[in-house]
Protein backbone atom coordinates (compact mmCIF):
# COMPACT_ATOMS: atom_id res chain seq x y z
CA UNK A 1 0.00 0.00 0.00
CA UNK A 2 1.33 3.53 -1.03
CA UNK A 3 2.59 6.02 1.14
CA UNK A 4 0.50 8.85 1.31
CA UNK A 5 2.47 12.79 1.72
CA UNK A 6 0.97 15.38 3.83
CA UNK A 7 3.10 18.59 2.20
CA UNK A 8 1.03 20.39 0.11
CA UNK A 9 2.04 20.77 -3.80
CA UNK A 10 1.09 22.70 -6.55
CA UNK A 11 -0.05 21.44 -10.05
CA UNK A 12 3.50 21.22 -10.96
CA UNK A 13 4.70 19.00 -8.78
CA UNK A 14 6.48 21.66 -6.36
CA UNK A 15 6.22 22.79 -3.25
CA UNK A 16 4.39 25.56 -2.74
CA UNK A 17 6.75 27.41 0.08
CA UNK A 18 8.93 27.86 -3.37
CA UNK A 19 5.94 30.54 -4.72
CA UNK A 20 6.42 32.33 -1.97
CA UNK A 21 10.19 32.95 -1.60
CA UNK A 22 10.21 34.44 -5.13
CA UNK A 23 7.30 36.66 -4.70
CA UNK A 24 9.49 37.76 -1.53
CA UNK A 25 12.54 38.17 -3.33
CA UNK A 26 10.64 40.40 -6.29
CA UNK A 27 9.11 42.38 -3.51
CA UNK A 28 12.48 43.84 -2.08
CA UNK A 29 14.17 44.25 -5.16
CA UNK A 30 11.17 46.55 -6.09
CA UNK A 31 11.20 48.58 -2.45
CA UNK A 32 15.67 48.92 -3.12
CA UNK A 33 14.92 50.67 -6.49
CA UNK A 34 12.42 52.90 -4.80
CA UNK A 35 14.63 54.25 -2.22
CA UNK A 36 17.07 54.22 -4.92
CA UNK A 37 15.19 56.57 -7.24
CA UNK A 38 13.73 58.86 -4.79
CA UNK A 39 17.30 59.55 -3.10
CA UNK A 40 18.98 63.21 -3.90
CA UNK A 41 21.87 62.63 -6.24
CA UNK A 42 25.02 64.24 -5.72
CA UNK A 43 26.45 66.66 -8.23
CA UNK A 44 30.15 67.37 -8.39
CA UNK A 45 30.09 71.37 -9.97
CA UNK A 46 33.53 72.58 -11.48
CA UNK A 47 35.20 75.69 -10.79
CA UNK A 48 32.72 78.48 -11.99
CA UNK A 49 35.58 80.72 -14.20
CA UNK A 50 35.46 84.57 -13.80
CA UNK A 51 33.34 86.17 -16.25
CA UNK A 52 35.22 89.42 -15.86
CA UNK A 53 38.34 87.70 -16.66
CA UNK A 54 39.47 88.51 -20.56
CA UNK A 55 39.84 85.50 -22.97
CA UNK A 56 43.19 84.78 -24.36
CA UNK A 57 45.13 86.22 -27.68
CA UNK A 58 46.08 84.15 -30.13
CA UNK A 59 49.90 84.89 -31.03
CA UNK A 60 50.58 85.35 -34.79
CA UNK A 61 53.41 85.66 -36.94
CA UNK A 62 54.19 88.96 -38.51
CA UNK A 63 56.79 90.35 -41.38
CA UNK A 64 57.79 93.81 -42.02
CA UNK A 65 58.28 93.75 -45.45
CA UNK A 66 60.38 96.59 -46.65
CA UNK A 67 59.63 98.46 -50.20
CA UNK A 68 61.36 97.35 -53.25
CA UNK A 69 61.76 96.87 -56.72
CA UNK A 70 61.35 93.13 -58.14
CA UNK A 71 60.84 91.93 -61.87
CA UNK A 72 57.63 89.86 -62.68
CA UNK A 73 57.72 86.36 -63.91
CA UNK A 74 54.91 84.92 -65.40
CA UNK A 75 54.72 80.91 -65.56
CA UNK A 76 53.20 78.85 -68.22
CA UNK A 77 52.76 75.88 -69.70
CA UNK A 78 52.47 74.63 -74.14
CA UNK A 79 54.09 72.72 -76.72
CA UNK A 80 56.63 73.09 -79.47
CA UNK A 81 54.62 73.36 -82.70
CA UNK A 82 55.40 74.56 -86.50
CA UNK A 83 54.87 77.80 -87.80
CA UNK A 84 54.53 75.79 -91.02
CA UNK A 85 55.92 72.88 -92.85
CA UNK A 86 57.17 72.78 -96.60
CA UNK A 87 54.71 70.13 -98.93
CA UNK A 88 56.64 68.91 -101.52
CA UNK A 89 55.19 68.18 -104.98
CA UNK A 90 56.78 68.39 -108.25
CA UNK A 91 57.05 71.37 -111.39
CA UNK A 92 57.40 69.24 -113.56
CA UNK A 93 55.69 65.75 -115.08
CA UNK A 94 57.70 62.72 -114.99
CA UNK A 95 58.64 59.25 -113.86
CA UNK A 96 60.78 59.58 -110.37
CA UNK A 97 64.06 58.44 -111.49
CA UNK A 98 66.02 58.36 -108.49
CA UNK A 99 65.23 59.61 -104.48
CA UNK A 100 68.12 60.21 -101.76
CA UNK A 101 68.34 57.67 -99.18
CA UNK A 102 67.91 60.55 -97.13
CA UNK A 103 64.53 61.65 -98.12
CA UNK A 104 62.70 59.44 -95.98
CA UNK A 105 60.59 59.84 -93.14
CA UNK A 106 62.80 60.57 -90.27
CA UNK A 107 64.86 61.84 -92.53
CA UNK A 108 66.35 65.28 -93.25
CA UNK A 109 67.75 67.42 -96.56
CA UNK A 110 70.68 69.48 -97.08
CA UNK A 111 70.02 72.78 -98.50
CA UNK A 112 70.79 73.36 -102.42
CA UNK A 113 70.97 69.33 -102.66
CA UNK A 114 68.80 67.42 -105.13
CA UNK A 115 66.85 64.77 -102.76
CA UNK A 116 64.59 63.85 -105.84
CA UNK A 117 65.39 63.80 -109.75
CA UNK A 118 62.78 63.31 -112.61
CA UNK A 119 63.42 61.88 -116.14
CA UNK A 120 65.01 64.87 -117.44
CA UNK A 121 65.22 63.00 -121.44
CA UNK A 122 61.98 65.16 -122.48
CA UNK A 123 63.28 68.54 -121.20
CA UNK A 124 66.81 67.52 -122.72
CA UNK A 125 65.23 67.50 -126.02
CA UNK A 126 63.26 70.47 -125.20
CA UNK A 127 66.46 72.67 -124.07
CA UNK A 128 68.01 71.52 -127.82
CA UNK A 129 65.28 72.06 -129.91
CA UNK A 130 64.61 75.86 -128.05
CA UNK A 131 68.85 76.41 -128.38
CA UNK A 132 68.45 75.51 -132.28
CA UNK A 133 65.53 77.93 -132.66
CA UNK A 134 67.65 80.26 -131.06
CA UNK A 135 70.55 79.82 -133.74
CA UNK A 136 68.06 80.23 -136.50
CA UNK A 137 66.64 83.48 -135.29
CA UNK A 138 69.85 84.81 -134.93
CA UNK A 139 70.45 83.90 -138.72
CA UNK A 140 67.55 85.68 -139.77
CA UNK A 141 68.71 88.51 -138.21
CA UNK A 142 72.02 88.49 -139.50
CA UNK A 143 70.38 88.27 -143.24
CA UNK A 144 68.53 90.97 -142.15
CA UNK A 145 70.85 93.28 -141.54
CA UNK A 146 73.69 92.60 -144.34
CA UNK A 147 70.74 93.12 -147.04
CA UNK A 148 69.99 96.51 -145.25
CA UNK A 149 73.97 97.29 -145.25
CA UNK A 150 73.89 95.63 -148.83
CA UNK A 151 70.58 98.64 -149.94
CA UNK A 152 72.23 101.10 -148.62
CA UNK A 153 75.87 101.40 -149.80
CA UNK A 154 73.98 101.06 -153.25
CA UNK A 155 71.54 103.82 -152.78
CA UNK A 156 74.46 105.95 -151.09
CA UNK A 157 76.34 105.31 -154.31
CA UNK A 158 74.01 106.48 -156.80
CA UNK A 159 72.12 108.85 -154.50
CA UNK A 160 75.02 111.34 -153.34
CA UNK A 161 74.16 113.73 -150.79
CA UNK A 162 70.90 112.54 -150.23
CA UNK A 163 69.17 111.11 -146.73
CA UNK A 164 68.61 107.07 -147.23
CA UNK A 165 64.99 106.11 -146.17
CA UNK A 166 63.86 104.05 -143.97
CA UNK A 167 62.60 101.04 -146.41
CA UNK A 168 66.33 100.95 -147.76
CA UNK A 169 67.73 100.58 -143.99
CA UNK A 170 65.00 97.72 -143.85
CA UNK A 171 64.07 98.41 -140.05
CA UNK A 172 60.71 96.93 -140.05
CA UNK A 173 62.03 93.81 -141.16
CA UNK A 174 65.11 93.75 -138.50
CA UNK A 175 62.75 94.94 -135.71
CA UNK A 176 60.94 91.70 -136.70
CA UNK A 177 63.62 89.45 -137.02
CA UNK A 178 64.76 90.46 -133.76
CA UNK A 179 61.67 90.27 -131.68
CA UNK A 180 61.65 86.46 -132.97
CA UNK A 181 64.88 86.09 -131.39
CA UNK A 182 64.07 87.15 -128.49
CA UNK A 183 61.28 85.08 -128.49
CA UNK A 184 63.09 82.18 -129.60
CA UNK A 185 65.70 82.82 -126.12
CA UNK A 186 62.72 83.18 -123.70
CA UNK A 187 61.49 80.07 -124.50
CA UNK A 188 65.17 79.06 -124.80
CA UNK A 189 65.17 80.01 -120.61
CA UNK A 190 61.71 78.46 -119.96
CA UNK A 191 63.28 75.26 -121.33
CA UNK A 192 66.42 74.95 -119.37
CA UNK A 193 64.09 76.17 -116.25
CA UNK A 194 61.82 73.04 -116.68
CA UNK A 195 64.98 70.92 -117.04
CA UNK A 196 66.55 72.26 -113.76
CA UNK A 197 62.99 71.64 -112.33
CA UNK A 198 63.49 67.95 -112.83
CA UNK A 199 65.86 68.09 -109.90
CA UNK A 200 63.87 68.91 -106.64
CA UNK A 201 65.61 70.52 -103.63
CA UNK A 202 64.83 73.23 -101.03
CA UNK A 203 66.76 76.10 -99.98
CA UNK A 204 67.20 75.36 -96.15
CA UNK A 205 68.15 72.05 -94.45
CA UNK A 206 64.94 70.36 -93.69
CA UNK A 207 63.93 67.24 -91.27
CA UNK A 208 61.50 64.87 -93.49
CA UNK A 209 58.07 64.47 -91.58
CA UNK A 210 56.53 62.23 -94.02
CA UNK A 211 56.99 60.41 -97.66
CA UNK A 212 56.16 57.00 -99.41
CA UNK A 213 57.23 58.17 -102.74
CA UNK A 214 58.83 55.33 -104.77
CA UNK A 215 61.07 55.19 -107.77
CA UNK A 216 59.29 55.04 -111.07
CA UNK A 217 56.08 56.87 -109.87
CA UNK A 218 54.41 59.37 -112.35
CA UNK A 219 54.56 63.01 -110.26
CA UNK A 220 53.33 66.43 -111.55
CA UNK A 221 51.80 69.57 -110.45
CA UNK A 222 47.84 69.32 -109.24
CA UNK A 223 46.56 70.37 -112.31
CA UNK A 224 47.77 67.39 -113.77
CA UNK A 225 48.18 64.55 -111.63
CA UNK A 226 45.48 65.67 -108.96
CA UNK A 227 45.67 65.38 -105.31
CA UNK A 228 48.01 62.77 -104.88
CA UNK A 229 50.86 65.67 -106.12
CA UNK A 230 52.23 65.36 -102.88
CA UNK A 231 55.32 64.23 -102.70
CA UNK A 232 56.00 64.50 -99.52
CA UNK A 233 56.17 67.09 -96.02
CA UNK A 234 59.09 69.04 -94.75
CA UNK A 235 60.07 71.37 -92.04
CA UNK A 236 62.77 73.32 -91.22
CA UNK A 237 64.02 74.10 -87.12
CA UNK A 238 63.87 77.82 -87.57
CA UNK A 239 59.97 76.88 -88.09
CA UNK A 240 59.86 75.85 -84.70
CA UNK A 241 58.13 77.58 -82.29
CA UNK A 242 56.39 77.12 -78.66
CA UNK A 243 52.74 77.96 -78.28
CA UNK A 244 51.30 78.41 -74.91
CA UNK A 245 47.85 79.72 -73.11
CA UNK A 246 48.13 82.37 -71.04
CA UNK A 247 45.97 83.78 -68.64
CA UNK A 248 44.51 87.95 -69.48
CA UNK A 249 45.34 88.94 -66.28
CA UNK A 250 48.93 87.44 -67.16
CA UNK A 251 49.01 88.93 -70.46
CA UNK A 252 48.34 92.39 -69.23
CA UNK A 253 51.07 92.16 -66.77
CA UNK A 254 53.75 91.74 -69.31
CA UNK A 255 52.40 94.58 -71.46
CA UNK A 256 53.87 94.55 -74.00
CA UNK A 257 54.16 91.31 -74.13
CA UNK A 258 56.23 91.08 -77.56
CA UNK A 259 59.89 90.98 -77.17
CA UNK A 260 59.97 89.87 -73.57
CA UNK A 261 62.53 86.90 -72.92
CA UNK A 262 62.11 83.75 -72.13
CA UNK A 263 62.76 80.24 -70.45
CA UNK A 264 62.16 77.14 -71.90
CA UNK A 265 61.77 73.78 -70.17
CA UNK A 266 61.71 70.36 -71.83
CA UNK A 267 62.36 67.03 -70.37
CA UNK A 268 66.15 67.18 -71.83
CA UNK A 269 66.88 70.65 -71.98
CA UNK A 270 66.48 74.38 -71.49
CA UNK A 271 66.20 77.09 -74.27
CA UNK A 272 66.60 80.60 -74.22
CA UNK A 273 63.43 82.40 -76.37
CA UNK A 274 61.50 85.38 -76.92
CA UNK A 275 57.80 86.11 -77.56
CA UNK A 276 57.25 86.53 -81.13
CA UNK A 277 53.62 87.36 -81.27
CA UNK A 278 50.82 86.86 -79.22
CA UNK A 279 47.26 86.13 -80.57
CA UNK A 280 44.45 88.24 -81.39
CA UNK A 281 41.61 86.41 -80.47
CA UNK A 282 40.41 84.52 -77.28
CA UNK A 283 39.54 81.22 -77.10
CA UNK A 284 35.85 80.80 -76.38
CA UNK A 285 36.07 78.00 -73.86
CA UNK A 286 38.48 78.66 -71.89
CA UNK A 287 38.75 82.35 -72.32
CA UNK A 288 42.63 82.21 -72.58
CA UNK A 289 45.31 84.36 -75.10
CA UNK A 290 48.08 82.58 -76.97
CA UNK A 291 51.95 83.41 -76.51
CA UNK A 292 54.14 82.21 -79.37
CA UNK A 293 57.56 81.98 -78.79
CA UNK A 294 60.83 81.70 -80.86
CA UNK A 295 63.95 80.55 -79.77
CA UNK A 296 66.78 82.36 -79.60
CA UNK A 297 69.36 82.33 -82.81
CA UNK A 298 72.19 81.22 -80.50
CA UNK A 299 70.36 78.02 -79.63
CA UNK A 300 71.60 74.94 -81.95
CA UNK A 301 69.27 73.54 -84.56
CA UNK A 302 69.90 70.08 -83.81
CA UNK A 303 69.18 70.74 -80.23
CA UNK A 304 65.92 72.10 -80.82
CA UNK A 305 63.15 69.63 -79.05
CA UNK A 306 60.51 67.87 -81.71
CA UNK A 307 56.99 69.43 -82.23
CA UNK A 308 54.63 67.86 -79.95
CA UNK A 309 57.09 68.72 -76.91
CA UNK A 310 55.52 69.30 -73.81
CA UNK A 311 57.12 72.92 -72.41
CA UNK A 312 57.28 74.58 -69.13
CA UNK A 313 57.96 78.99 -69.55
CA UNK A 314 59.16 81.30 -67.38
CA UNK A 315 58.45 85.00 -69.11
CA UNK A 316 60.16 87.83 -67.60
CA UNK A 317 58.21 90.85 -66.91
CA UNK A 318 58.61 94.17 -66.09
CA UNK A 319 60.09 95.69 -63.09
CA UNK A 320 58.00 97.33 -60.73
CA UNK A 321 59.76 100.11 -57.90
CA UNK A 322 57.97 100.38 -54.64
CA UNK A 323 56.63 96.84 -54.39
CA UNK A 324 55.97 94.59 -51.52
CA UNK A 325 56.96 90.57 -52.37
CA UNK A 326 54.63 88.55 -49.76
CA UNK A 327 55.40 85.26 -49.07
CA UNK A 328 52.66 82.76 -50.31
CA UNK A 329 51.60 82.04 -46.94
CA UNK A 330 50.29 85.69 -46.43
CA UNK A 331 47.80 85.46 -48.71
CA UNK A 332 43.99 84.98 -48.31
CA UNK A 333 41.16 84.78 -50.64
CA UNK A 334 41.35 87.30 -53.62
CA UNK A 335 44.90 87.99 -52.85
CA UNK A 336 43.85 89.87 -49.45
CA UNK A 337 45.96 89.70 -46.58
CA UNK A 338 45.55 90.32 -42.71
CA UNK A 339 47.74 93.03 -40.87
CA UNK A 340 48.19 93.64 -37.12
CA UNK A 341 46.64 97.51 -36.76
CA UNK A 342 46.49 98.31 -32.84
CA UNK A 343 46.92 95.09 -31.50
CA UNK A 344 43.85 93.93 -33.35
CA UNK A 345 43.79 91.97 -37.04
CA UNK A 346 42.45 94.43 -40.43
CA UNK A 347 41.98 92.98 -43.71
CA UNK A 348 43.76 94.53 -46.81
CA UNK A 349 43.59 93.79 -49.90
CA UNK A 350 46.47 96.01 -51.80
CA UNK A 351 46.45 96.15 -55.38
CA UNK A 352 48.23 92.83 -57.02
CA UNK A 353 50.79 93.09 -59.62
CA UNK A 354 52.08 89.52 -60.52
CA UNK A 355 54.13 86.94 -58.92
CA UNK A 356 57.71 86.45 -58.49
CA UNK A 357 59.76 83.32 -57.16
CA UNK A 358 60.03 85.18 -54.03
CA UNK A 359 56.06 85.36 -53.94
CA UNK A 360 53.25 87.48 -54.50
CA UNK A 361 54.17 90.68 -55.66
CA UNK A 362 52.26 93.85 -54.50
CA UNK A 363 51.81 97.21 -54.49
CA UNK A 364 53.54 98.89 -51.37
CA UNK A 365 51.21 99.94 -48.66
CA UNK A 366 50.68 100.66 -44.83
CA UNK A 367 51.65 97.35 -42.92
CA UNK A 368 50.84 98.48 -39.69
CA UNK A 369 52.93 96.76 -37.04
CA UNK A 370 52.88 93.59 -39.63
CA UNK A 371 51.83 91.43 -42.15
CA UNK A 372 50.17 88.23 -40.77
CA UNK A 373 51.81 84.84 -42.32
CA UNK A 374 50.12 81.56 -41.91
CA UNK A 375 46.82 80.96 -40.70
CA UNK A 376 44.78 82.33 -37.65
CA UNK A 377 42.00 80.52 -36.08
CA UNK A 378 38.73 81.98 -35.82
CA UNK A 379 40.33 84.96 -37.77
CA UNK A 380 38.09 87.94 -38.39
CA UNK A 381 38.26 91.68 -38.40
CA UNK A 382 39.44 93.56 -35.12
CA UNK A 383 40.17 90.27 -33.31
CA UNK A 384 43.01 91.15 -30.88
CA UNK A 385 46.23 89.29 -31.13
CA UNK A 386 49.84 89.25 -29.95
CA UNK A 387 52.27 89.58 -31.95
CA UNK A 388 55.16 86.99 -31.73
CA UNK A 389 58.57 89.05 -31.01
CA UNK A 390 60.82 86.46 -32.88
CA UNK A 391 58.42 86.41 -35.61
CA UNK A 392 57.84 90.10 -36.05
CA UNK A 393 61.81 90.37 -36.45
CA UNK A 394 61.61 87.94 -39.87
Amino acid sequence: MAQETTEPQGKSGRPKWMGYAQLALILAAIGVALYFAQAPSRVERAAISDPTAAPAKPTVAVIKPAPTEQALTVDVTGGVTLRGKARITSEVAGRVAWISPTFRNGGSVTANEPFIRIDPTEYELEVEAAEMAVREAEARVTVQMARAEERVRAFVRDNPGVEVPEPIRRAPRIAKAEAALASARAALKLAALRLERTSISLPYDGRVIKTDLEVGEFVGPPDIVGRDAGLGSVYRAAALQVRAPVAQDDLASLAPAIGRSATIRTASATYAATVARTSWIIAPKTRLATLFLSFSEDEAEDSLPLPGTFAEISIAGPVHEGVFVLPEAAARDRDSVWIVEGGALKAVQPRTLGYADGGLVVEAFDAGEGVVVGTVAGAREGLAVEVSDAQASE
